[in-house]
């Protein structure tokens, strides 16, 4: 039982670091690629929807590449901690891909940004992963 407290601690810290990070990331490379779009006050689907058809494409990229860096990061940090846990990693992996299912449901992003949204986790946590792996 304390193996799967400690491992699910793991988790919540990699999953911490990484939504952190990639928020911190995301807002500050939108704020500074779209300045002129002002954010919406509620946090309601539709007011959501209307910002984000404002913001231009190289903003979604800005927020996009932090989603991947946080990713990274926490997927990373997971596997570097005692004892080199890749289970706990890709559990990690699969939580923020639920994550990002759960966001684009939520709020529409529109196809090609939703696609790129969930697919980006893979290869981000993947990355994440490999860079952090203790084999040379």
């Amino acid at each position: 039982m304390k193996d799967l407290i400690f491992a699910a601690c793991r988790v919540a810290l990699g999953f911490l670091a990484g939504t952190g990070f990639s928020w911190g990331v995301g807002q500050t490379l939108q704020d500074l690629l779209a300045p002129d779009v002002p954010r919406p006050n509620t946090n309601d689907s539709a007011s959501l929807v209307e910002f984000l058809e404002a913001l231009p494409p190289l903003a979604h990229a800005g927020r996009l590449l932090g989603l991947g860096a946080g990713v990274m990061l926490g997927c990373a940090l997971v596997r570097r901690l005692k004892g080199n846990r890749p289970v706990e990693a890709w559990a990690l992996a699969l939580l923020f891909g639920m994550g990002a299912v759960a966001d684009v449901l939520r709020v529409p992003h529109g196809n090609a940004l939703s696609v790129a949204t969930v697919s980006l986790i893979l290869p981000a946590a993947w990355m994440g992963i490999r860079l952090a792996s203790r084999r040379g």
